[in-house]
């Protein structure tokens, strides 16, 4: 009886696996930054949110401004962090995507089987859009036209 050894064969590198893995380290210091991005538009929504609430309340000729207008202004806002924040959301997926394309393209060329439970994931504009990381913008809006809603609640009694 003999024993079976398994062994692994050399990896010798070649030019395009060290373009690769270059590409791969450059795209995932990339994806870092946007990472970091995201969480900075996050903070940056709710400072300003803060600030311009406090100056709506505080400032104006009349007194303080409606309720109806400080939830427009918080809902314009948060839409439109919204919107840059699942830009750069898309973009680190899509950075991500090609990661595992380049890593993919060395397996193959050094004979490297690929793991069959790799998920293809597409990426897609409605998935940069709405997904869990994009539940405070929710939140917000919900806020918003909750907030809304009670300062117009007035206009109910009168029209029934």
């Amino acid at each position: 009886m003999g024993i079976q050894e398994n062994v692994r064969q050399e990896y010798k590198k070649c030019c395009e696996d060290e373009v690769d893995w270059l590409s791969v380290e450059q795209l995932h210091e990339s994806t870092l930054q946007i990472s970091n991005q995201c969480f900075e538009y996050k903070k940056l929504c709710v400072g300003v949110i803060g600030v311009l609430v406090a100056a709506l309340l505080k400032l104006g000729d009349s007194g303080p401004a409606s309720l109806t207008v400080i939830a427009a202004v918080c809902a314009i806002i948060s839409v439109g962090f919204w919107l840059c924040d699942s830009t750069a959301y898309y973009y680190q997926k899509s950075n991500r995507h090609h990661m595992n394309e380049l890593i993919r393209r060395i397996k193959d060329r050094n004979t490297i089987s690929s793991d069959s439970s790799e998920k293809r994931n597409t990426n897609s504009w409605r998935k940069a859009f709405f997904n869990r990381s994009m539940s405070l913008y929710f939140y917000n809006l919900v806020i918003c036209g909750v907030a809304a809603l009670y300062d117009n609640a007035h206009w109910f009694e009168y029209t029934y």
